[in-house]
């Protein structure tokens, strides 16, 4: 299935601090309590020892989410610190269990068993990263499900006949089990089909939790973007509007009313780091404030635009650390680059607001082709496709803003992501603060230092897609001590060890 920008890049809007450990969780049960249909007696959630989720679920929020998802409360409900001690009163018990399991196939792997009162229903699903998920083991059945479709999901005594939802949507088997993934609503009438249909001894169904992909995709790589701009005569910002209109069968108006929306959050979460309410971190305390305060009384070495864009990273980054509403832009734990970088467009470069939020969509085409061809997990590949993905949307939308070519937006994302190559996720007590945040702000600044790489006449010889294939095989190859768990790098450090939380 085709990436979508709104689905996979820039969001979705959660509280912090990590997508692959909160959001991408929190979708997982929100299906998986759709297709059980309601709030199940008991539930079991597992996690593989070792594993990234694993070791760093309590400090991430992974149990907060989950819980969240399974009581079917909105993922930015206030409710969200408080989700341990509220379940009880919805008349459910839940366990998290560290214990290995059939279907563990990734560093997010998450089982999850459930007690219906008189049934029970189990799922196996993985959380890829950026909030996005594969639910690939229902009641014990395979299945690939992205939770951006209309699922009805069905068992079966015996082997069910072919054509009993004509042209509705894509119908997959294995032995006696049937899902349907249709784009659109699944009528009544065909439920009611399925459940007359011989030997059918449970029915199941479950929303999308993403957008769904309605459309066809208008291109398959970079390479493809930047030469379907140029035969139309569009920016980079303006060739993916047009590709994600395709692709979800969504107006570009709508769209970019979306787009603004993400783009208001940033701009909340900015504010609010900059001010004195921001949120309580766990091993931090707030300095963007101080930052951006020594910078305008001219107390900095340098100061000046990159040094407010890193400032502003940061700011964002301590909401996210503190469990605050931001957009994750591709991850949590990158969600300060693009807010630096688009707010000080908005605050310093006196950009018009639907110029900024074009860039954006320049931005989420730059992380596209890493979220088509790889992936936004850490866990996987190390945090050069995280804060480095970041960066490199960041570059992307600066070059957009200047009036660049497509050409020279993904040249500036290649230039960025080949200076994050390698980049480890190393985070000090498995939380998304030390290194993160100052990587955050480091990178926002660098995005407009590529761009004018670029701008300026550098010649990139190496794509976005050559470049992207190389940062993911480079990820591939790190220990998993450097992939998010911990257990490397900054993180085994005597003073990282001894650091005391705050929170």
């Amino acid at each position: 299935m085709a990436a979508s920008i709104l689905n996979n890049v820039i969001g979705p809007v959660m509280p912090g601090s990590s997508s692959s450990h909160t959001a991408g969780p929190y979708h997982i049960a929100k299906l998986f309590r759709g297709f059980a249909g309601a709030l199940p007696k008991r539930a079991v959630f597992t996690f593989a020892p070792g594993s990234s989720i694993a070791e760093c679920y309590r400090d991430q929020g992974s149990d907060l989410a989950l819980v969240m998802g399974i009581l079917g409360l909105p993922l930015t409900d206030v409710r969200f610190k408080d989700a341990l001690s509220i379940f009880p009163s919805f008349g459910i018990e839940i366990e998290f269990v560290i214990e290995n399991f059939v279907g563990a196939r990734h560093p997010n792997s998450i089982k999850i068993e459930a007690d219906m009162g008189g049934g029970s229903l189990s799922a196996v699903a993985d959380s890829t990263g950026g909030g996005a998920f594969i639910l690939h083991s229902l009641n014990g059945c395979h299945v690939d499900i992205a939770g951006d479709a209309y699922y009805l999901f069905a068992e079966s005594e015996q082997p069910l006949p072919d054509g009993l939802f004509g042209e509705c949507g894509k119908v997959t088997k294995q032995g006696n089990c049937l899902l349907l993934a249709s784009p659109y609503e699944i009528p009544c009438e065909l439920v009611d089909r399925l459940r007359a249909a011989p030997g059918v001894i449970a029915v199941r169904s479950a929303e999308p939790v993403f957008y769904p992909i309605r459309g066809e995709a208008l291109y398959k790589d970079g390479r493809g973007m930047i030469e379907y701009a140029r035969a139309h005569s569009l920016s980079l910002g303006e060739a993916a509007l047009e590709y994600e209109s395709a692709l979800l069968d969504m107006p570009k108006e709508e769209l970019n009313q979306e787009m603004e929306r993400r783009l208001a959050v940033m701009e909340r979460a900015v504010e609010l780091g900059l001010s004195k309410d921001s949120p309580p971190m766990s091993l931090l305390s707030p300095t963007a404030g101080k930052i951006m305060a020594a910078e305008a009384a001219g107390r900095l070495a340098l100061g000046g635009i990159h040094t407010r864009a890193a400032a502003r990273a940061m700011a964002a980054m301590q909401v996210n650390s503190g469990q605050g509403i931001v957009c994750a832009a591709p991850t949590g734990g990158s969600a300060g680059v693009l807010p630096g970088v688009v707010v000080t467009m908005l605050k310093d470069l006196n950009i018009a607001r639907a110029d900024v939020v074009r860039a954006m969509w320049a931005a989420g085409a730059a992380g596209w082709v890493l979220g088509e061809h790889g992936t936004f997990a850490a866990e996987v590949c190390g945090c050069q496709v995280e804060i480095g993905a970041a960066g490199a949307m960041g570059a992307a939308a600066v070059v957009e803003m200047a009036g660049g070519s497509a050409a020279q937006c993904c040249d500036a994302a290649a230039v960025m992501f080949q200076n994050a190559m390698g980049l480890v996720c190393d985070l000090v007590q498995a939380t998304v603060e030390i290194p993160c945040h100052t990587r955050n702000a480091s990178f926002a600044s660098q995005a407009y230092i590529c761009a004018d790489l670029v701008l300026g006449g550098y010649r990139n010889p190496v794509g976005i897609d050559g470049t992207v294939e190389a940062v993911c095989a480079t990820g591939r190859m790190m220990p998993c001590e450097l992939r998010c768990t911990s257990l490397g790098g900054m993180a085994v450090t005597e003073e990282a060890l001894a650091m005391k939380k705050r929170r």
